[in-house]
């Protein structure tokens, strides 16, 4: 809703500054940060004394390289706006510099709820603070019609967060450095750096590229279309995973290898379907999506959110095998994997971005997330023996069940002429034909909607 409203009032070249500005903030942060926060998910804790102690020493440490960040971002202003050759720019980082600060306030006593796998409260914190940042955004687009509204939505958004985090947890953070816990955290976190520092590379660097061969319009419209494509995977597959790593590594812990089988099993076979629907969707309806959101002015976004939308079907089954991997084999092998990952993405983006501009950009990353899918599938038959070959029927038949669903809906879609027609008939067919697709082929599938559903059980058992 939020990013519906502001793109209608706002121009491309609007968002390409605030992605450029993004490049240098999220860079910053990556090559900052060192994971702490995995070693209160991952340690068990003698008493309630000695994780006060290492919760408070991980918020100082964070505060501190938070103020650090903030003093890089107003200092290195300058160079990067020359770097994009666009003059605003300096104003905007300028001002951007205090995100850091105003977030490392934030109560790190959330990180409980994540260990005790209670995430109520979490999803409560998370829809309080949507709503408020989209009335906020929304507010100062009104109110101004330019660039600044971007800049000082994120400021707001960062500090309703901070606010709203000590009204959901009672824990209260204070100055503090134990020794002892820093170094757990450190043993933890010490590959986090260089798995931050590649997310990076993944994230940011189509971006720096194309604002720098291009031109923030071109920028702006891109960061549109990506992150319309990467809305299912935020939205969707990273809660999953916030959920799923700590339930894995509870499991693991325990040598529960057939519950921890099963547990990833439900998870991955019942967002498959998921992933399914919406590569059929970008893939088949994207410029239709893109004009009835945010007008035809848009409308070039739409041919680069087809192509990114086979990233969204190789990132997302990566994203599901992920927190099967750290939570038992720690952080090290995934930080070996995204290296491989970073090095083709980077080997193709210049000469895909250089020649075809955002559609390349887009390549590029798909090419590369597909063989992240790859890498995470390898590993992932290492670690359950006796699943890997249900883990690959799924992929198989969710990219079955997608092509099925745009063939159908291409069909449906044929002789329809307005946008909102073509989305509206293509999107009932692909809702209608990929799960239907997805339970025929994938018996994993139907036990696990058995189990969800009980009454339909006699159905099933009497059609087949």
């Amino acid at each position: 809703m939020r990013l519906i409203v502001v793109a209608r009032l706002l121009a491309p070249a609007d968002f390409g500054l605030i992605g450029m500005a993004l490049t240098l903030v999220a860079g910053l942060t990556a090559v900052s940060t060192i994971g702490l926060d995995i070693s209160v998910i991952k340690t068990k804790f003698k008493s309630d004394e000695q994780l006060s102690a290492h919760l408070n020493t991980l918020w100082t440490m964070d505060l501190i390289r938070r103020l650090m960040l903030a003093i890089l971002l107003a200092i290195l202003a300058g160079p990067v706006a020359s770097f994009y050759h666009e003059e605003s720019l300096y104003q905007v980082l300028l001002l951007f510099s205090l995100l850091p600060f105003i977030q490392g306030f934030q109560n790190i006593g959330l990180l409980i709820y994540r260990k005790r796998i209670d995430f109520r409260r979490i999803v409560w914190l998370e829809l309080a603070t949507n709503f408020f940042t989209t009335a906020a955004t929304i507010a100062l687009v009104l109110w101004t019609r330019n660039v600044w509204a971007l800049v000082l939505s994120q400021l707001v958004s960062a500090a309703f967060s901070v606010v709203l985090s000590y009204i959901f947890h009672p824990y209260r953070p204070s100055l503090e450095f134990d020794r002892d816990a820093f170094r757990l955290a450190l043993g933890f976190g010490k590959y986090a750096m260089l798995i931050g520092l590649l997310g990076y590379v993944m994230q940011m660097a189509d971006n720096i590229l194309l604002g720098r061969l291009f031109n923030a319009t071109v920028l702006g419209t891109y960061v549109i279309a990506y992150n319309l494509a990467v809305l299912p995977i935020h939205g969707i597959a990273n809660v999953i995973v916030s959920v799923t790593f700590p339930a894995y590594a509870e499991i693991s812990s325990g040598r529960h290898s057939q519950r921890l089988e099963g547990a990833f099993l439900r998870v991955f076979t019942t967002s498959s379907m998921g992933l399914a629907m919406t590569t059929a969707l970008l893939l088949l309806l994207g410029n239709e999506i893109v004009v009835l959101l945010y007008g035809a002015k848009w409308a070039a976004a739409g041919t680069t959110l087809r192509v990114l939308s086979l990233l969204v079907f190789c990132r997302g089954f990566a994203v599901l095998i992920s927190p099967l991997l750290v939570s038992l084999r720690g952080i090290a092998p995934d930080a070996k994997i995204k290296v491989l990952e970073a090095g083709v993405f980077l080997a193709l983006l210049y000469p895909l971005t250089s020649r075809y501009g955002a559609v390349g950009a887009a390549s590029a990353g798909t090419i590369a997330y597909f063989v992240a899918m790859i890498d995470r599938l390898y590993f992932a038959a290492g670690l359950l023996p006796n699943a890997w070959k249900t883990i690959l029927a799924t992929i198989i038949y969710s990219a079955i069940a997608a092509g099925a669903g745009i063939a159908f809906g291409a069909l449906s879609i044929h002789w329809v002429e307005s946008v909102a027609g073509r989305l509206v008939a293509g999107g009932a067919v692909i809702a209608l034909v990929v799960p239907v697709v997805m339970l025929i082929l994938s018996p994993q599938l139907r036990v696990e909607l058995l189990r969800l559903f009980p009454s339909l059980s006699p159905r099933m058992r009497t059609r087949t």
